[in-house]
């Protein structure tokens, strides 16, 4: 092979070569941060976020605090900011000190939803999930329902400034009559942890031998079903029975196992998938320059024992 023709190949690699590269770098990275890598609840929407954005021939970029910490969450997405992401979709932990680095990456030409928990008053373009308060309407109805004489209760929640969890509890209680009587010290925060969620359960059926039921925000300590079950060994007779009231938040494939087992009676179950779908999607449109709907309910599912099957094994 001539010198010549040996420079033509390599420039022909070396061209190769560009073209990759310059695909790679127009390739779209949209950040999807959840309020902590370790909640369950997640999976779903990671899941979600991904598929759509292979569709959309993007990258979807999971990423967030391993517990939750306000803090640490906001420096993530001052990250992303740097790294001039394509768009950010964020799960609030704290609305409102979240608000400056949402500024932030607007200021920057960054497109930004929330997902699952909102931040109303930020620049976010839009939010994406539950409508918290209508399934928290719907968790109270259930709960009412199963004690109609009415009854003391307690409330589990995660973090006690999360807006989408205070949404859930301020819809649960409006459903509730002069009847019921919330226990001192609740709300209980397990701040999305599966095995504080599961001790909180054990003190709090301890510390109040005659409670009629609880109201769990979210789904923590059913994530750890073993552990979850021992918490409630007492109770379990009683609730299987109908004499003791457990309404859950979420429906992941644990809770409808415990569901259908009877140690719960009703589960509020939220759509993780299509808000990691949305998410991508609708922050694919902000970055050509498209229009979105401000609010986008990705709706609620109802479960007991009447429907509990058709959940086994996902919907």
């Amino acid at each position: 092979m001539t010198r010549t023709m040996i420079s033509a190949v390599a420039a022909t690699v070396l061209l190769g070569l560009g073209i990759t590269q310059a695909h790679a770098a127009d390739k779209k990275v949209f950040a999807v941060v959840p309020k902590a890598l370790g909640v369950a609840f997640y999976a779903d929407a990671e899941k979600g976020c991904k598929e759509e954005a292979a569709k959309l021939g993007a990258e979807c970029l999971f990423t967030g605090p391993a517990q939750l910490d306000d803090a640490e969450q906001g420096r993530i997405v001052r990250d992303l900011i740097t790294k001039k992401v394509a768009g950010i979709a964020i799960a609030p932990n704290n609305a409102d000190s979240i608000g400056n680095v949402i500024s932030a990456a607007v200021a920057k030409n960054i497109p930004i939803v929330t997902f699952d928990s909102d931040a109303p008053k930020s620049k976010r373009a839009a939010f994406i999930g539950t409508n918290n308060e209508a399934g928290g309407e719907a968790a109270g109805e259930a709960f009412a329902k199963a004690l109609p004489k009415g009854g003391t209760y307690a409330i589990l929640t995660g973090g006690l400034s999360a807006a989408n969890l205070n949404e859930r509890i301020k819809g649960f209680k409006s459903k509730l009559n002069g009847n019921f009587k919330e226990v001192s010290g609740s709300p209980f925060a397990c701040n999305d942890d599966s095995s504080t969620g599961v001790q909180l359960i054990q003190d709090i059926l301890a510390k109040n031998p005659n409670l009629d039921g609880i109201f769990f925000a979210g789904g923590w300590p059913m994530f750890a079903p073993e552990a979850y079950i021992r918490a409630v060994k007492n109770k379990a007779a009683d609730i299987k029975s109908g004499k003791f009231v457990i309404v859950s938040f979420d429906t992941l494939p644990s809770q409808i196992k415990l569901l259908k087992e009877g140690y719960a009676t009703t589960l509020i179950g939220q759509r993780p998938l299509a808000m990691g779908i949305e998410s991508v999607k609708q922050l694919d449109e902000l970055s050509k320059g498209g229009k979105i709907p401000p609010v986008t309910d990705t709706g609620v599912d109802i479960v007991n024992s009447s429907n509990v099957d058709k959940f086994v094994g996902g919907k």
